[in-house]
């Protein structure tokens, strides 16, 4: 029995001295990687929200433009000619008008799908991410350009076609009247 007292307070006095050198030491604190403390983190966090808030904004305002150029070549589709029949130049930019918004329409569906992605990306988006968001969005410029390109240049070939057709209208005008 007294081996077991000799044991029993061997490892009491152990066990004190473990104590006494836990009380000297101070408390580790887990690494941190580089630029991974907590105020880094959530300013990357902010930079992230405020780079998904821009890019949604400037979604919605090609969205809008993409909107009025749509108006816009329904009502030149719609507008009626004063000859019946539609001049070669106006179709033709009117063509290239359709073709521009659907280059708008396809930019825009992919900068939406982008920007999802980058919404549900778990631990911040990757550069390949982020280099896909941006190329989405300069496609969707890009595009944005050319349709706001094409919509002028239907205006302008439509101002043309009735600049052309002004001095017959005066003619007629004229003959009106003569009559009267």
């Amino acid at each position: 029995m007294s081996n077991l007292e000799d044991l029993q307070g061997r490892i009491l006095y152990a066990m004190e001295r473990i104590g006494a050198g836990l009380d000297r030491l101070e408390p580790v604190r887990p690494a941190e990687a580089e630029g991974e403390t907590p105020e880094a983190l959530q300013r990357a966090l902010e930079d992230e929200r405020t780079a998904n808030a821009q890019l949604e904004e400037r979604v919605k305002a090609l969205h809008r433009r993409q909107e009025e150029l749509e108006q816009a070549l329904a009502a030149a589709e719609a507008a009626p000619q004063a000859s019946g029949e539609p001049d070669p130049q106006v179709a033709e930019a009117m063509i290239q008008m359709d073709e521009d918004m659907s280059r708008l329409r396809a930019a825009n569906a992919a900068l939406r799908e982008n920007n999802r992605l980058l919404r549900e990306a778990q631990g911040g988006a990757t550069a390949e991410q982020l280099n896909e968001a941006l190329a989405a969005e300069l496609e969707a410029l890009r595009a944005d350009h050319a349709a706001a390109e094409a919509e002028a240049a239907t205006i302008k070939a439509a101002l043309v076609a009735m600049i052309e057709q002004a001095p017959d209208v005066a003619a007629d005008v004229a003959a009106e009247k003569g009559e009267a």
